[in-house]
């Protein structure tokens, strides 16, 4: 009987195994020492004392929370979600930041309203000459400066209210993968970009239109391979760890 218990469980405690290495030697995010970009009116970003989760209150234009460093080569994980049912619109996050004309943008809008917007992610590169002070640019995802990578629109691809979800970033000089994880969303790969050429920025948070949004443990690690990939272990890599589970479990069954 015990050892069939052990069977039952050993997918489970390999899946853990796996995380626990993709999650090796991370840094906790110190949001305190984060600052706003854009205008000041257009947001609110409201710190909790320990530093590890920051709430966004305002309804308005398009307002950055960002890092004060530069990252390159690597991978951010963290939770975020809206807290009201009030709204349908656009929270997201920025990396490769150098700049209000300098950055990639990842958005996540709630319902459709027309073509532009459109429920569901968009990936955007911001470039010299973009308007990301007003409203219509990011709205619309069009305009000088604006150059949409790729998108994912539908129904049932939209942020729920209320409801909180698990985001990770894979961002190194020639990659970007995103993987969303929570409500209908599982270990869901978004984006996965390649052959690009990246730049060091820092990594922020993002509103458009939007309030009571919360972004909270926030981590990042270094990483050159697969970063934010949804992946499957390879299965040599799944015998070993199997085997010397197994092994274990024989030699206690003994005693």
């Amino acid at each position: 009987m015990k050892f069939k218990v052990f069977n039952t469980t050993l997918a489970g405690l390999i899946l853990s195994a796996t995380c626990l290495v993709n999650i090796a030697n991370a840094d906790i995010i110190d949001l305190n020492t984060w600052s706003q970009q854009g205008a000041a009116g257009n947001g609110n970003w409201s710190v909790a004392v320990d530093g590890s989760s920051v709430l966004q209150t305002i309804n308005g234009l398009p307002s950055f929370f960002v890092s004060n460093e530069s990252f390159i080569n690597k991978e951010f994980s963290g939770t975020f979600g809206v807290e009201t049912a009030s709204d349908d619109d656009f929270m997201g996050f920025v990396f490769g930041y150098n700049g209000l004309d300098d950055f990639y943008l990842f958005d996540w809008k709630q319902g459709a309203q027309g073509s532009p917007p459109q429920e569901g992610f968009t990936l955007s590169k911001i470039s010299a000459g973009a308007d990301v002070a007003n409203f219509n640019p990011l709205w619309t995802h069009s305009g000088v400066g604006i150059s949409v990578i790729d998108t994912d629109y539908g129904s049932g691809r939209g942020w729920v209210d209320n409801s909180t979800y698990d985001f990770t970033l894979g961002y190194t000089d020639t990659e970007i993968n995103i993987s969303i994880n929570g409500g209908t969303f599982i270990d869901e790969q978004v984006f996965s970009i390649n052959n690009l050429t990246n730049s060091a920025g820092s990594f922020g948070f993002y509103n458009l239109s939007q309030s009571l949004v919360r972004y909270s443990g926030f981590e990042e690690a270094t990483c050159t391979v697969d970063c934010g990939k949804v992946d499957i272990p390879e299965p040599s890599t799944l015998a070993i760890f199997a085997l010397g589970l197994i092994g274990l479990a024989s030699r206690r069954m003994k005693k």
